[in-house]
């Protein structure tokens, strides 16, 4: 299984920073990869039981998953994926000034020799979020 871990100081409010982690159909704004479509695929709002098929490009490669959210504690921690093929979660821990996160891909089918190129994507992620959180683009 590979694990990347990225974690990044923000200064935002943390209701800003959690609605924008939290909502799978904001992810294409920050995200240092392609999503063509994200369709919600139930009548539950954005929460613990939204489900959705999304379709991208991740390293050239094309994706088409149905993702479900695993963990739900607004607004300090949210994982989502699928099964078998990846969870992605975001922890938000607040303090006085600002806010440490700490972004977490887990990927079990993947080889170890991509380890490179998605961490790399998982950098450019945590930076655009962190831009968008504080208020401008980057």
């Amino acid at each position: 299984m590979l694990i990347i871990e990225r974690s990044k100081t923000i200064q935002s409010p943390l209701d800003r920073l959690w609605k924008i982690v939290s909502n799978p159909f904001r992810q294409r704004d920050f995200v240092a990869y392609k999503i063509i479509s994200a369709t919600k695929t139930n009548a539950a709002d954005v929460g613990p039981d939204i489900l959705w098929h999304e379709k991208g490009v991740l390293l050239g490669r094309r994706y088409d998953c149905e993702c479900k959210v695993f963990g739900w504690e607004p607004p300090q921690w949210y994982c989502f994926g699928t099964r078998e093929l990846f969870h992605v979660s975001f922890e938000l821990e607040p303090n006085e000034k600002d806010i440490k996160l700490l972004y977490r891909v887990e990927l079990p089918q993947t080889p170890d020799e991509r380890h490179g190129p998605l961490t790399e994507v998982c950098d450019r992620t945590v930076s655009k979020l962190k831009a968008l959180a504080e208020g401008y683009e980057g």
